[in-house]
């Protein structure tokens, strides 16, 4: 990636909203996602502080969710996520449109893997992904994720039933095979 297309994670913080909302208002990026562009800045705001405070109640759950910010005047263009629970993570990344097909998504998740398998508590990484979602499949592939299961009617949404496959990736393979952005 060159200069102006590094990208940098930044940790999610309530006014990162303000940045966030045009990106999240683009409906193409929601045809394989049970979920909707947010319905304004405030309730987008008001997500983000949720989100930001860590995890859930009774402390099962730890919520890592980072900006993507990209280039010099470090744009955000999307986020991942992870949820941990005991030795497991549950990762996801969202793109803006506007930046698919750019290497965003690879660069973001790597770094987001390596960051949660610091955590020698975690023990392997899960990602569900709808089976119409061909770029998100290549690219858990490309980062060496194994396709454990299809769950089929995992969901109904957008008038449609959802068939996903369930993708997994252990810490010790991660850690085995060093890739470029994995410093």
């Amino acid at each position: 990636m060159s200069d102006t297309t590094k990208i940098k994670l930044e940790p999610l913080c309530p006014e990162d909203a303000q940045d966030m909302f045009s990106g999240l208002s683009d409906n193409r990026a929601y045809q394989f996602i049970p979920d909707e562009p947010p319905i304004s800045l405030k309730a987008l705001r008001d997500r983000y502080v949720v989100l930001s405070s860590g995890g859930n109640s009774n402390g099962t759950e730890i919520w890592l969710n980072w900006i993507i910010r990209q280039g010099v005047d470090q744009k955000a263009v999307g986020y991942t996520q992870a949820t941990l629970t005991a030795e497991e993570a549950v990762v996801a990344y969202h793109v803006f449109p506007l930046y698919w097909r750019q290497g965003i998504a690879a660069e973001a998740m790597k770094s987001t893997l390596t960051t949660i398998f610091y955590n020698p508590d975690i023990k392997i990484a899960r990602a569900f992904v709808d089976t119409r979602n061909h770029a998100s499949i290549a690219l858990l592939h490309k980062l060496g994720f194994k396709q454990v299961r299809t769950i089929h009617d995992a969901d109904f949404f957008k008038g449609a039933k959802s068939h996903e496959y369930e993708f997994e990736l252990t810490q010790t393979e991660w850690l085995k095979t060093p890739m470029p952005s994995q410093t």
